[in-house]
């Protein structure tokens, strides 16, 4: 190729087999929002939603793009449960997926995205995603069941308005029962219980009450204890 159809075309440096590859590589999704960053394009290092921080992934490295599923490492923020937002921060450890390979208008293209911590007993989950060529959210809606409320210890009161998610009403229970609540309930708090990551913000705020939540993998409940 001469060097003017190189400057014309566009393909000085690469061959032209390496081209066609780069654009018939699949993109991720496209943007639906303002302030996004990273859909659209072919291995995006950073991920943005253009919302709040639980919506970032950042610095990640891919795994088998252009197959069926693609794998990303990055940091992304965990949000302890029970906590607010502005009181986590990045970490590392977060796998991205990106999956349902098809096409996007016109331009083929990975459809779903979902990420995730590992490290702290989450799993994939293909039924509950973003479709990242519409931008709408795919399942992911929780299913509470109301639990009876729950004698704490130490003279603690009661557990009220328990709520379990993924996981049975006597399984939560137990847990709860043998939760000194009167050492968290007073401001915000993080512990670990029978396994379970639990979090509060305390009853600050004029509340009567402390609302916990604690998660183990999908395995959620959540309840309110006298302070």
């Amino acid at each position: 190729m001469s060097s003017l159809a190189c400057v014309i075309v566009g393909l000085c440096g690469l061959t032209v087999s390496g081209a066609l590859a780069s654009r018939q590589a699949p993109r991720l999704g496209r943007p639906w929002g303002p302030s996004q960053i990273g859909y659209g394009k072919v291995r995006p290092a950073q991920i943005f939603n253009g919302g709040d921080p639980t919506g970032e992934v950042q610095n990640i490295h891919w795994s088998g793009w252009g197959t069926r599923r693609a794998i990303g490492e990055g940091d992304a923020e965990y949000v302890w449960p029970g906590t607010s937002v502005a009181g986590n921060r990045f970490t590392s450890g977060a796998r991205v997926v990106a999956f349902q390979l098809g096409t996007c208008h016109g331009h083929p293209a990975y459809n779903a995205i979902e990420w995730y911590f590992p490290k702290y007993g989450q799993s994939f989950n293909p039924h509950s995603y973003i479709n990242i060529c519409s931008g709408k959210y795919v399942g992911g809606e929780l299913r509470e069941t109301e639990c009876p409320d729950v004698q704490l210890p130490a003279g603690g009161g009661q557990a009220t308005e328990v709520k379990a998610i993924h996981m049975t009403c006597a399984a939560a229970s137990a847990v709860i029962a043998e939760t000194d609540t009167a050492r968290f309930g007073s401001g915000e708090a993080r512990f670990v219980q029978a396994g379970f990551r639990c979090g509060t913000e305390g009853s600050g705020g004029g509340l009567p009450n402390a609302l916990f939540d604690c998660q183990m993998g999908e395995e959620e409940f959540l309840y309110s204890a006298r302070g």
